[in-house]
């Protein structure tokens, strides 16, 4: 009887004890599949802020900048990973709050150092549409550069290849909007590379300022000028949403 008794708690000893280690093994399972999960939500974040933040350095926004971040999403992620990348992407495109310091610091944490150099490259090269990179576009790039911890040697190289993109000032990069635009955007009161936020705020500001009901008392001329002012401030308006804003294509 003590025998038996003896083994039944040997017995139960080691079944508790494989039950333990099997809760372990599938705690650290979970625990390791929820880094991962997170590294790379951290990864997506990642590029997506960082291309927006140079898509909005550039006065154009074009199609083309998208799919250099496709192109760039279809080498390094699965589909289902890059669509949610352009989701993110769309987003931060309207975010004035990215902080380019902590993007950076978030890709020193997640990328490989020849990662972070392949993805300054991509950068670098949503910078050249339009007409070339302007000088802000420069102080931005140097700035990635920096925080991302980029050597000499790489930096050097980088450059040699986008070197001939460099223009000397922004005036040149007007050039590449046709007339309409840049006429919506003196309409509007804007600068070319404001968000789209601030457009809809500077919107809401106009059509307050000349909306009709402000000069039911005023004499005729009044009227007309205020009505005028109104029709351009909309068309302006319709026109940077449907044709500028939108042309990104996301």
């Amino acid at each position: 009887m003590v025998i038996i008794a003896t083994l039944i708690t040997v017995i139960f000893i080691i079944v508790v004890a494989l039950q333990f280690k099997e809760k372990r093994r599938v705690k650290n399972e979970r625990d390791t599949l929820k880094r991962k999960e997170q590294r790379r939500e951290q990864i997506m974040k990642t590029v997506a802020g960082l291309s927006a933040v140079m898509m909005k350095a550039n006065t154009v926004r074009t199609k083309s900048q998208i799919e250099i971040v496709k192109n760039y999403l279809d080498r390094k992620m699965n589909p289902i990973y890059a669509k949610q990348t352009l989701e993110y992407l769309k987003t931060y495109l309207y975010n004035d709050n990215l902080s380019v310091n902590i993007l950076c610091l978030n890709a020193n944490r997640t990328f490989k150092y020849d990662n972070r150099v392949q993805l300054l490259n991509m950068l670098m090269c949503i910078s050249t549409c339009g007409k070339g990179i302007c000088r802000s576009e420069r102080e931005l790039i140097e700035k990635i550069m920096k925080h991302m911890r980029i050597n000499s040697i790489d930096k050097e190289n980088l450059w040699t290849m986008y070197r001939g993109y460099i223009v000397n000032d922004e005036e040149n990069l007007e050039e590449s909007l046709n007339e309409k635009t840049k006429k919506a955007f003196k309409t509007m009161e804007l600068d070319y590379n404001c968000s789209l936020k601030e457009l809809k705020r500077q919107w809401r500001k106009l059509s307050m300022k000349y909306h009709p009901d402000r000069y039911e008392s005023a004499d005729e001329y009044s009227k007309l000028e205020a009505t005028q002012k109104m029709q351009e401030i909309v068309e302006a308006y319709n026109f940077l949403l449907n044709n500028y804003f939108e042309s990104i294509g996301i």
